[in-house]
């Protein structure tokens, strides 16, 4: 029974092994199946309200109460950041500036005095720059029979300019032409009728000057400097010839903020020609010098190191060495003062005395004025920065001190003397006054003492002088000018019309007249490229006489127009 029961379970578990088998297999069979998609069926969600929560309330601050923050320093190892930079183009619109670079001016006048004044020059910012002028004016008549009196300047000359990153290369070319009549005839023998006034002669200057160098662009820097080389030919109607080769360089240091040291260099060596002489003339002078400046006290202190071979009878060395020392101390804006104990060389050429004194006839003793000793002081101070003035005592010592006196063969012509030892005393004064640019007022007052060692007098030197300039500007484009200069105590030298061949009579010195000139001018720009001008010097038609027997021309009067372009 048992065994049957076992069979039965078998067959059993045999039958529904093979129905699974059999099912598993007939479900990879493809079969017709039905789809029905419905696009009208919507999909829904219950709706649920969303939850808020409100911000929670701080607590109000109360009064100014300390606050304490813990900060922690967390060190990081980056590596520096890399920063390219990269120019950027903006564009800058400054205030328009009418530069225009050409001037033309032109007038005439009495005395047949025509007047041309002409100048070109570039407006650009470049690299390089350049500027050309013409300035002439002649009188055709004089103060003394017209024509035999006339006198004309011509000045012609150019500069040129190259810039660098730091430097500035420079350079210049002038030619001059001045012409005088010697028409200063010895009043005395005026009418003299053995005198031929059509035989008065001329004297033409001719002068040519060349200049190049460099200097640095940048002023304010720890180091500036600057150097030029510069020649300079001159001749006159006397076949006396003058060459000049110079050189000239000055650099600053500053050290320090209150420190500034510089040391200049001058050396030229001159070759005056005449009839009967030639020299060789060489002047080398350095110059080194400390300042310090605190507030308002400023110091300097240096040396001036000075070289001629002037030949000079009883000089024991052509080397000089003379101290510098200069101080300043502003209490307060309304008072200050200075001081100042110095020597110096002053060079002297045949052209610095011919431009002086243009009726100069030829001379070969040319000599350097030695300035032994200067003391000076005095104060100065301003109010408000209307009014400013200055005050001050100068004493100096010199030795070959010049002079200019009528030339015992010729009384139209000046010649060259000098005294060995001469002291000056001088007192001068200035006072300014300014109103913004509507007024302004500028004037020096100077009265000279000498004390002579071989001359009589000082020749042609003045005891006094005084300069007032003012400058009005009432209207827009209008300037007016009115100066006046006043000299007096000028002493000339005469020749004694009693001397004859027999005996001798020295001459006597003349009191010349005081020189009073009133000089007026207007100038008023009609356009910005269009304007008048107007002229007169010596409006108070004084007989001046600055050299003896050389009366100056009257009352005269120029008017004309200029033009820019």
């Amino acid at each position: 029974m048992k065994k049957r029961s076992i069979l039965v379970c078998a067959a059993l578990t045999w039958g529904f092994g093979a129905s699974v088998q059999a099912q598993t297999q007939s479900r990879g069979e493809v079969t017709d199946q039905e789809f029905v998609i419905r696009k009208d069926r919507v999909l829904t969600l219950p709706v649920q309200p969303r939850i808020y929560e409100k911000l929670p309330v701080l607590p109000q601050p109360k009064g100014m109460s300390d606050f304490v923050y813990t900060v922690n320093f967390h060190e990081l190892n980056l590596p520096p950041v890399q920063l390219e930079t990269e120019p950027v183009l903006k564009n800058y619109r400054p205030d328009r500036m009418d530069l225009y670079p050409g001037y033309l001016k032109a007038g005439y006048g009495n005395f047949a005095s025509p007047l041309v004044e002409a100048r070109f020059m570039a407006t650009e910012v470049i690299d390089w720059n350049y500027a050309i002028d013409l300035q002439h004016q002649s009188f055709g008549k004089g103060p003394v029979l017209d024509e035999e009196s006339k006198e004309s300047h011509t000045n012609l000359g150019g500069t040129a300019s190259y810039y660098l990153d730091q430097v500035e290369v420079f350079g210049g070319l002038r030619w001059a032409q001045d012409s005088y009549s010697f028409y200063g005839v010895d009043t005395s023998v005026a009418n003299d009728p053995l005198i031929d006034w059509a035989g008065i002669q001329g004297n033409v200057l001719n002068t040519i000057k060349v200049e190049g160098g460099i200097r640095d662009i940048e002023k304010t820097g720890p180091v500036s400097y600057e150097a030029k080389i510069n020649y300079r030919n001159f001749q006159d109607s006397y076949a006396v010839k003058e060459s000049e080769f110079g050189v000239n360089a000055l650099g600053k240091f500053r050290p320090l903020e209150d420190w500034v040291g510089k040391v200049g260099l001058s050396y030229f060596f001159t070759n005056p020609v005449g009839e009967n002489y030639e020299l060789n003339r060489t002047y080398l002078a350095i110059r080194p010098e400390v300042s310090y400046g605190y507030d308002a006290f400023q110091f300097s202190a240096g040396l001036n190191i000075v070289s001629e071979n002037d030949e000079v009878a009883g000089k024991s060395s052509d080397f000089r060495i003379f101290p510098v020392l200069k101080a300043s101390y502003q209490f307060a804006e309304e008072f200050g003062f200075f001081g100042e104990f110095s020597g110096d060389v002053q060079r002297n050429t045949y052209y610095s005395f011919v431009m002086e004194n243009p009726f100069l006839g030829p001379n070969q003793q040319l000599l350097n004025t030695v300035n032994n000793y200067k003391i000076a002081g005095g104060i100065e101070g301003q109010f408000q920065g209307t009014f400013h003035y200055r005050g001050g005592v100068d004493i100096s010592r010199y030795n070959q001190y010049h002079f200019f006196i009528n030339s015992p063969a010729d009384s139209a012509r000046f010649d060259l003397v000098y005294d060995d030892k001469v002291s000056v005393f001088n007192i001068n004064a200035e006072l300014g006054f300014k109103v913004s640019d509507l007024y302004t007022l500028g004037s020096r007052l100077d009265l000279y003492q000498y004390e002579l060692n071989q001359q009589e007098e000082a020749w042609h030197r003045p005891t006094w002088a005084l300069a007032v300039n003012n400058q009005l500007t009432p209207l827009e484009g209008l300037i007016v000018q009115a100066n006046v200069m006043v000299m007096g105590g000028l002493k000339g030298r005469q020749l004694n019309s009693e001397a004859s061949d027999s005996y001798y009579v020295p001459p006597t010195a003349v009191n010349l007249k005081t020189i009073a000139d009133l000089q007026l001018k207007a100038d008023y720009g009609i356009t910005d490229r269009i304007g008048i001008f107007v002229e007169g010097n010596n409006l108070l038609n004084g007989k001046n006489m600055r050299w003896n027997n050389y009366p100056v021309r009257g009352v005269q009067l120029i008017g004309g127009a200029w033009l820019k372009f």
